[in-house]
Order: C-alpha cells, then sequence, then structure tokens
C-alpha cells in the first residue's frame, strides 16, 4: 500500500474485528512505523467515511481490502 492509494475493504465475514468498514472504500493517508518499544510494526491512517482512522495495523488494512481500479 502507499500513501494516495484508493482501496475497498472486502465484503464478508472476512474479521471479526472489522469495525463495519466491509465494503467501504477509504484513501491511504499515511503509512508509518509504531515507534512502539516493545515490537515496531507498520500502521496506517485512513480517510473512511468522512472520518480519519489512525495507527491501522498495515498487514490487517492490506489484506482486509483491494485496490480500486481506476479504468474499471
Amino acid at each position: 500500500m502507499k500513501v494516495g492509494e484508493l482501496r475497498r475493504f472486502k465484503d464478508g465475514p472476512w474479521s471479526p474485528f472489522d469495525g463495519g468498514f466491509e465494503g467501504t472504500t477509504f484513501v491511504v493517508l499515511r503509512v508509518n512505523d509504531s515507534g512502539c518499544r516493545a515490537g515496531r510494526r507498520l500502521v496506517v491512517d485512513i480517510l473512511i467515511d468522512g472520518g480519519l482512522e489512525t495507527d491501522l495495523g498495515y498487514s490487517w488494512v492490506e489484506d482486509s481490502s483491494e485496490v480500486v481500479n481506476e479504468a474499471g
């Protein structure tokens, strides 16, 4: 994933922790190292439904969504 990318959360019960995002389109605003002392991990901030969601797990967002095809 990269900043500015338009993505859509997949439909279906892919995660019990989906936060009601399934089927929703969003924009990746930031990809960053969490910087936590216990263990570093990549996190993302997204703009979704007019709101900001911060520090979501990079792998979770990437696995639970797909790039929106601009051509189709």
